[in-house]
């Protein structure tokens, strides 16, 4: 009897598995609900709970998290019924999900230790340590230092003692990072780098790269760039092993950050270049990226490749309205065009060939305008001329209407020769 009714729920649930470890979530969602209709059918209580369980799980990832409490609550209360100790505890511990969703961090510790008490000895251990391990970041995220690095002990040891080396090593990493919330600073280091012993030895390259990122990021706080840098370049050469180009452009930064703190200036702006190559958004971190190339240029005296970042910079900038960083570039640009007047006329007759055409054609017009009326407004008319020239010459490259341009052009000549009038 329900034979092919209990088949038909089983493959349902393999396939809500199978697109929930995908992230797949809405078609985990439809999975899962016409699963419990058919679960309702059952006079196995158990099997309910388990696919509202599931089911609530899922919804927790959507943002639903009324329907998600509700299907937890009545897990719970069908548990409660007939004494299903493992099916309370992990209606406790999805009630805690939601919690922690909400920010309600009181309430999700009180339901994990709930899950954690009742959860019986003959069930899987690994589940257990995990229950501690959230109740740990529970307690952290609360600033409870002790309460968070017993979780993460007890957490730990259920690893241990059950060969679970990556759990040992993950579990690493969160009493590192917990160690050096709390400024004990060598304590962390420690637990990174048996993190890292950990995650070489069972080969896992991702959860090594990060590692290896944590621990060159608290050498950094603390000062110590050789280390940093060690550890850093490790992790960028392991990030070309996985195809992932934010990861391995964010690698890069950072070592380039690294290496000017060392003054590796010229290694700096490879890496530099290369998170820019990699990264693959438009948004306020890439025009930081060609802010800092620009700065980099700027100090090895580069002066026409550093103009050219900062009008990158800048032209991003100016789509994002982000008028504090406009202003940054805009008086980097003044003191870039200080240092070129001041600098050595021989290197600025070695700059690469072509800048100049790619400057006429590589930029929005709004840049240089931009530039233009930065100089304007402080009254420095020879400057904003030169701007609005060259902004000239890239609109009728580009075959666009000057009209606009010409009259600034006017106006600006004319200011100029008022002042030469004065004198």
């Amino acid at each position: 009897m329900y034979e092919r009714e209990l088949s038909s729920w089983r493959n349902l649930m393999e396939d809500g598995t199978q697109c929930l470890g995908e992230e797949q979530y809405i078609n985990a969602e439809k999975y899962y609900s016409q699963a419990l209709i058919l679960a309702h059918q059952f006079s196995v209580p158990e099997l309910t709970a388990f696919t509202l369980r599931l089911l609530a799980t899922v919804r927790v990832r959507l943002g639903y998290l009324e329907l998600a409490e509700e299907g937890f609550q009545s897990a719970l209360l069908i548990c409660q019924g007939i004494q299903n100790a493992k099916g309370m505890s992990e209606a406790w511990a999805g009630l805690a999900s939601v919690s922690v969703k909400r920010g309600k961090f009181k309430a999700a510790a009180d339901e994990y230790e709930q899950a954690i008490a009742i959860y019986p000895a003959t069930s899987p251990p690994l589940r257990l340590g995990m229950l501690y391990a959230d109740l740990g970041q529970v307690h952290a995220t609360l600033a409870e230092w002790n309460k968070a690095r017993d979780a993460y002990s007890e957490a730990q040891e259920i690893c241990r003692a059950n060969g679970f080396l990556k759990g040992e090593g993950e579990l690493d990493v969160l009493i590192g990072e917990l160690c050096f919330r709390q400024k004990k600073k060598e304590e962390a280091s420690k637990s990174l780098q048996h993190a890292c012993q950990v995650f070489f030895e069972i080969s896992d390259i991702v959860a090594l790269t990060n590692a290896l990122q944590y621990l060159a990021l608290m050498y950094f706080e603390q000062n110590k760039m050789r280390l940093a840098f060690e550890c850093q370049q490790k992790a960028v050469a392991l990030c070309l092993r996985f195809d992932k180009k934010h990861v391995f452009s964010e690698s890069c930064f950072f070592l380039s950050r690294i290496e000017q703190s060392l003054d590796l200036l010229e290694e700096a702006k490879y890496y530099l270049e290369l998170s820019v190559q990699f990264y693959p958004e438009q948004d306020i971190e890439l025009a930081l990226r060609y802010q800092g190339m620009a700065n980099l240029l700027h100090l090895t005296a580069d002066y026409a490749k550093a103009e050219l970042y900062y009008l990158k910079a800048l032209s991003l900038y100016e789509s994002l309205g982000d008028e504090l960083h406009i202003g940054e570039v805009c008086e980097a640009l003044v003191v870039l065009k200080e240092s070129r007047e001041k600098g050595d006329e021989g290197r600025e007759s070695k700059e690469e060939p072509g800048i100049q055409a790619k400057m006429s054609g590589g930029f929005p017009l709004e840049a240089l305008v931009r530039l233009a009326e930065f100089y304007e407004e402080r009254r420095n008319y020879r400057n904003a001329l030169e701007c609005y020239w060259r902004a000239l010459e890239m609109g009728r490259d580009a075959q666009i209407t000057t009209n606009w341009i010409e009259a600034r052009v006017q106006k600006v000549s004319k200011q100029i020769r008022r002042k030469r009038s004065a004198y």
